[in-house]
């Protein structure tokens, strides 16, 4: 199976913020620098601090997008980080030491990229906006002794922003690919705190609607695999909108089902750090042995489970085991009180259904 959308959004944006850095080092700069002779050793060791820096941290900070030089300052101890392990993997560490003016430029480009990149997103970005802070990040960074900075470039600078409005487009034909009235996903709260969404696929062929319900039945029956992968999709694809944007992100339940038991496959499509920062398969405790098998395999991808129990009557306090998480009616929860230690010790956690539902 191909990369997840999040995966290969990443990519994506290593690319993009390589090809800023490219630009940003012909601004951006500094007296007899000992690091890198000419544009191509700059772009090796650009592109390789690039792909560790994006790995690892690239959505961890998307905040204050508004304001380059916070954002800079917040964001640059994770370009640092990147640099260093860079020098780490390649044994040559003593490079930290001796060139501590070119680290310091190096980690300069790097994040000023990563903000450029952030602040022009195509989901809440504002390309204008940036483009005019972005005189005044150079004009912030011309203050230090260290740096030599070309703001009155416009060349170079007007070339920056072509290229970012480049990748804006690009950025926009793939999250519109994502965008179709016909196929979505419902969200609805589904339980309280912690607040928890669950989804409804809905999917529209059109023109079916004219045959008969028998045939609309067929249908959905042959392609009910490929309607699941493509609800899958759409919700990783949420998730990384609400990673890229400065909203609070939302946890999702993703329910177990016989489709997803026969197409054990398609967990794949949630392996990754984020989706499953952000997601759990939900199965009712009456469930858990038929799917068992699907279950443990999601449980080697390091995807999170969360149980469901039906019932409100009071029961024997070992009906659950150690270490679960269970959505459960409040009833249940009022009917059971002589067991809470018990289950606190057991580190069994109760999540509260919303009545609506």
């Amino acid at each position: 199976m191909s990369l997840n959308v999040i995966d290969k959004y990443v990519e994506k944006k290593k690319k993009d913020l390589f090809e800023y850095a490219k630009i940003l080092e012909k601004i951006i700069c500094i007296e007899d620098n000992k690091l890198w002779k000419n544009k191509e050793e700059f772009k090796s060791l650009a592109k390789a601090v690039i792909e560790k820096y994006a790995s690892v941290y690239y959505f961890e900070n998307n905040a204050n997008r508004d304001n380059p030089i916070k954002y800079s300052n917040d964001n640059i101890n994770n370009v640092l980080k990147s640099i260093i392990e860079y020098y780490k993997t390649n044994d040559n560490m003593a490079v930290l030491k001796v060139n501590k003016n070119e680290i310091f430029l190096l980690s300069v480009i790097i994040c000023t990229s990563c903000y450029l990149d952030f602040a022009c997103n195509v989901v809440d970005g504002d390309f204008v906006d940036t483009k005019n802070k972005f005189k005044y990040l150079l004009l912030y960074l011309k203050k230090t002794n260290i740096l030599k900075v070309y703001n009155n470039d416009k060349v170079t600078i007007n070339e920056l922003f072509e290229q970012i409005k480049k990748n804006i487009k690009e950025d926009e034909k793939a999250f519109g690919y994502f965008k179709d009235d016909d196929c979505k996903n419902k969200y609805y709260l589904y339980t309280g705190e912690p607040l928890y969404y669950k989804f409804d696929f809905k999917k529209t062929i059109p023109g079916l609607e004219e045959y008969d319900a028998s045939l609309v039945s067929e249908v959905s029956k042959k392609y009910e695999a490929k309607f699941l992968e493509i609800s899958y999709e759409l919700l990783t694809a949420d998730i990384l909108m609400e990673l890229v944007s400065n909203r609070d992100m939302i946890n999702y339940l993703v329910p177990v089902n016989s489709i997803l038991k026969k197409k054990k496959n398609l967990l794949k499509i949630f392996d990754n750090s984020y989706i499953k920062g952000y997601m759990k398969l939900l199965v009712n405790t009456k469930d858990e042995a038929e799917y068992n098998d699907l279950l443990n395999d999601a449980r080697k991808l390091g995807i999170k489970i969360i149980y469901e129990y039906d019932g409100v009557d009071n029961v024997n306090a070992d009906i659950f085991t150690y270490d679960m998480e269970i959505i459960v009616r409040q009833e249940f929860i009022d009917n059971n009180k002589e067991n809470a230690y018990e289950w606190q010790k057991n580190n069994i956690k109760f999540v509260i259904k919303n009545k609506e539902d």
